[in-house]
């Protein structure tokens, strides 16, 4: 509080409690105009020193967030004599009551209350925690405090929590979810117009994480997730899943996560890795997806997801870091229309040999017999820019077909391949980079360059492959047999 007299301390809470409480008390509150200032007073007491109320003095009960969803859903049970019983996760040592029903993260502590409606059970309330619902005689315009009833009455929502014989009252606040997150995107993507957008996908690590955390922000509302790996605790430096999750399979990490952003979301976790074995697994996801998102560490499955989005005529996009992330890369591949991720390592072998090693898995893929190659994972903070383009791309993607105020953006993102650089790294093509500080009119780091390629009218995957080499040796393309089709490149 803004004093240290305990007098005053003690006026204070006894003045505030009755506030929240809506009920007369002994000691009131009083602004003096003439220092402009708030002192605590009562029948009886000498009037104190001036003091100042600080915003911490106003929030000293505790707060106590409640579903509205599920207060809707449970409405009668709510009514029934002695109330319902629901959980609560306790934080910061009893500052915060969060209901369950709100989120899947419970790292708090555990506790109990009894909800009612016009305090039927509130007598005998047989938990540390209570909460009524009061019909309002005159309600006004609807306050945190407050909830409309299925059937159109506005109540006001009371908590307090139990101390010996007494008890304290608690701010509380029935949350409207969706609506509060509709409010924060409303303007630029109309509410719902992303919630039947399916993305998948594939590679949960750093940026794949990332991206789908991102999507689900924005309101796209179906998930498939692809990864057999589990989170381990070097994962954590730069995963969004933390230590209390090692172990967990990265799929259900973040289904958790989305989840938390947002709880509408529809979320598949399938745990298995690209490879043959699951070929026709992919497929059928890749089929029933709107946009795919590759975030696998390897040539070969990203051939193979090239291969399959080839095939179902599916949007995907392919980001990854360099080595040790001093910068990397979004490519975006329409399919029949731009170039495909074998143009891509044809048109510009070193960019798409140049990957980042970020575990031990990865650098014995491409190690030789008598060569090890090191693992060097780059930051977080590194991988994260890419990562955001990536899902801005996605959301575009989504949104072609659809009012927003975001496709004025169509025009700007029309290159199918984006580079960027987080520093000038050392043996590298980008080492003489200017400054970013000294250069307006040439390449510098942490800038986005959008980079046009041409398709390979020739490409084994996307092209005329037999045709093409057919004329490179100057046969005759009509007097070929059939030829039967290219086997997985796996």
């Amino acid at each position: 509080m803004g004093t240290n007299d305990p007098q005053q301390q003690s006026m204070i809470r006894e003045a505030m409690k009755s506030i929240a409480e809506r009920r007369p008390g002994r000691t009131k509150l009083v602004y003096d105009k003439t220092k402009r200032t708030i002192v605590a007073v009562a029948e009886g007491t000498a009037i104190p020193t001036a003091l100042n109320i600080t915003a911490e003095d106003a929030d000293m009960f505790a707060v106590l967030s409640l579903s509205a969803k599920w207060i809707r859903a449970h409405w009668k049970d709510l009514s029934a004599a002695g109330g319902m019983k629901l959980e609560l996760v306790t934080w910061d040592e009893g500052d915060a009551y969060t209901h369950q029903e709100l989120g899947v993260h419970s790292t708090g502590q555990r506790t109990q209350a009894v909800a009612s409606v016009a305090g039927k059970g509130e007598e005998h309330c047989p938990t540390p925690i209570g909460v009524s619902f009061r019909q309002l005689e005159s309600p006004a315009s609807l306050r945190d405090c407050e909830f409309e009833g299925p059937n159109g009455v506005r109540y006001l929502a009371q908590a307090w929590k139990s101390n010996a014989d007494a008890k304290e009252p608690m701010d509380i606040e029935v949350v409207e979810v969706v609506s509060a997150l509709d409010a924060r995107r409303k303007g630029l993507i109309e509410n719902n117009v992303l919630s039947q957008s399916s993305v998948l996908c594939i590679g949960l690590g750093t940026g794949g994480a990332y991206i789908a955390t991102e999507l689900a922000k924005c309101g796209v509302g179906r998930f498939v997730l692809v990864d057999h790996d589990r989170l381990s605790a070097g994962n954590v430096v730069r995963h969004p899943g933390g230590l209390s999750e090692i172990g967990r399979l990265k799929v259900n990490v973040l289904r958790d996560l989305l989840l938390e952003k947002n709880p509408d979301v529809h979320v598949t976790r399938h745990p298995i890795s690209v490879s043959p074995e699951s070929e026709s697994a992919i497929r059928e996801l890749i089929q029933a997806a709107d946009v795919v998102v590759c975030g696998t560490d390897n040539r070969l499955s990203k051939l193979l997801i090239n291969k399959l989005c080839l095939e179902a005529n599916t949007v995907a996009l392919y980001g990854g870091a360099f080595r040790r992330a001093y910068g990397g890369q979004v490519l975006r591949v329409r399919p029949h229309v731009s170039p495909c991720h074998q143009c891509f390592i044809s048109a510009m072998p070193e960019e798409a040999g140049d990957v980042e090693i970020g575990s031990q898995a990865s650098a014995d893929e491409i190690a030789y017999s008598d060569r090890r190659v090191p693992v060097e994972p780059g930051l977080s903070l590194d991988v994260l820019p890419i990562a955001n383009m990536v899902a801005k791309l996605v959301l575009l993607e989504l949104l072609k077909d659809k009012e927003s105020t975001l496709n004025v953006l169509q025009r700007d993102f029309e290159a199918p391949w984006y580079l960027w650089l987080n520093r000038p790294e050392a043996g590298t093509k980008y080492s003489d980079w200017p400054p970013l500080s000294e250069s307006m009119q040439e390449m510098t780091i942490n800038r986005w360059y959008g980079i046009n390629f041409e398709r390979d009218s020739g490409c084994p995957a996307c092209g005329d492959f037999t045709t093409a080499s057919a004329v490179a040796y100057g046969i005759d393309p009509s007097t070929l047999a059939d030829i039967p089709s290219a086997p997985s490149p796996i």
